[in-house]
């Protein structure tokens, strides 16, 4: 990164050292919610963060893990920006895969390799360095900010919910920016404006009390194995669409502008399947574009299914199969949870149906106010429009914005598209998390003012 001109990119620039330097502290400290590792110390240290960066820090309790929030008001009559990320990480997985110890943050062509890097610690990190910065070099921000680091959502965020209801006046705001996930597939910036919701689902057909001889028992003992393959059969109709009375109910419309956005958004369709070894997309749904299988209508995927053994002659005596239905803007788990119940009851009145995970999806129109402001902010930064995204194929918990407080919520992603999230090796482009953090002070600062700073300029944030 080079001092090109543009305040906070020189100001980012001048500093890089530092700032790079305290993200692979930061990542040191172990902070995964599934099993535990690190905490609490993962909270104390959060705590820590963001005092250094000028909030006033709070812990809120919850019956798992606990959020950390911070405030700072701004001048008086600026709006008021929510920044949510979350502390907790993943467990690194199986160890022999990864080329590095996952807690200790590695620095290798131009990237941080280790668990948190991009997922989540690096892109909060990013907000909480910009918010320092503008304190040492303004002693104030330019709006008032409130930051909330979740320590669940790894684990599905479960307490965020009731936590935000029993805090609403406290966490009252304007917009609710994030970053969280990888740029476009083309590398290029963008902006984020909805996510999917997810609905866990589990199937589970019983039959004897044990394994049965097939020989013995054939055409005597009922097979779960069957009943369970009959019961997801069920589910679709011949030209591949869910049968289920009541799965589409509330499914909104696609906005023009919506739409418009993704057709103008890259895409090499034949190099998407490619990558995954497929020649053409699922044959159902025809007549539906890429992008529109993606954000306008449910999915419903069998995750795996799990009978019997493949090696013995047998008559399983249990099987189960997991669910997961990705819902679009309009629809609640509740709702399409209780319409599966209904048809397997109708269709396979043995089996056992439990709702497991449930994340209501979220919309923020490209009409809201934010948008422009913070898309010339990030033109400013980078030199580039970002590509304006009506909504993301995964899930996160952006409903306790967009619902409960009722504002916009916006996406800025910083990680790269070969983030490896989740996964061994997870990384952190350097120069995207200096970009990163130089377009966290420019937005802050449009959206105190309503404009970028007059004596900023296009330019770039380059490799370090």
């Amino acid at each position: 990164m080079v001092d090109v001109g543009h305040p906070p990119v020189a100001l980012v620039a001048k500093h890089q050292d530092v700032v790079l330097d305290r993200l692979l502290d930061y990542l040191r400290q172990p902070s995964e919610s599934a099993t535990g590792h690190g905490f609490p110390d993962a909270t104390d240290r959060a705590v820590t963060e963001m005092r250094l960066a000028g909030l006033t820090p709070e812990v809120l309790s919850t019956d798992g893990r606990p959020a950390v929030v911070g405030r700072r008001p701004g001048p008086p009559g600026t709006p008021t920006v929510l920044i949510y990320g979350h502390y907790d990480v993943q467990p690194p997985g199986p160890r022999e895969l990864w080329r590095t110890d996952p807690y200790s943050p590695t620095i290798a062509g131009g990237r941080i390799w280790c668990r948190g890097a991009a997922d989540n610690k690096g892109q909060h990190f990013a907000h909480l360095q910009a918010l320092r910065l503008l304190v040492e070099r303004d002693a104030t921000y330019p709006c008032s900010v409130i930051m909330l680091l979740d320590g669940e959502e790894e684990v599905g965020s479960p307490h965020l919910a009731d936590l935000v209801r029993g805090h609403r006046d406290r966490l009252a705001c304007d917009v609710v920016i994030w970053s969280d996930g990888p740029v476009h597939d083309s590398g290029q910036w963008c902006i984020l404006h909805g996510v999917r919701g997810v609905l866990g689902v589990r199937i589970d057909a019983h039959g004897a009390n044990r394994a049965l001889h097939s020989g013995h028992f054939g055409n005597v003992a009922p097979n779960p194995a069957v009943t369970l393959v009959n019961a997801l059969a069920s589910l679709r109709s011949d030209d591949g669409s869910v049968s289920i009375d009541g799965f589409y109910d509330g499914v909104e419309p696609m906005p023009d502008e919506a739409a418009a956005a993704f057709e103008r958004l890259p895409t090499d369709l034949d190099a998407v399947l490619a990558d995954i070894g497929l020649e053409a997309m699922d044959p159902s749904y025809r007549n539906l574009s890429y992008f529109e299988r993606l954000a306008s209508i449910p999915t419903l995927t069998i995750n795996g299914i799990t009978t019997g053994d493949l090696n013995r002659t047998i008559i399983p005596h249990t099987a189960s199969a997991r669910l997961d239905v990705r819902l679009v803007a309009g629809q609640s788990p509740e709702r399409v949870f209780a319409a599966i119940e209904s048809h397997l009851g109708r269709h396979a009145p043995s089996v056992t149906v439990t709702r497991e995970m449930a994340v209501p999806p979220s919309r923020t129109p490209l009409t809201n106010p934010y948008t422009p402001v913070i898309s010339a902010a990030i033109q400013d930064v980078t030199g580039e429009a970002p590509l304006l995204v009506p909504s993301y194929g995964g899930t996160l918990p952006d409903y306790v914005w967009t619902q409960l407080l009722g504002v916009a919520s916006l996406g800025i992603p910083i990680g790269n598209p070969d983030e490896a999230n989740h996964a061994p090796n997870e990384n952190l482009e350097i120069r995207r998390y200096l970009t990163g953090i130089a377009m966290s002070m420019t937005i802050l600062r449009a959206i105190g003012t309503g404009v970028a700073d007059p004596s900023d300029h296009s330019s770039g944030v380059h490799d370090r």
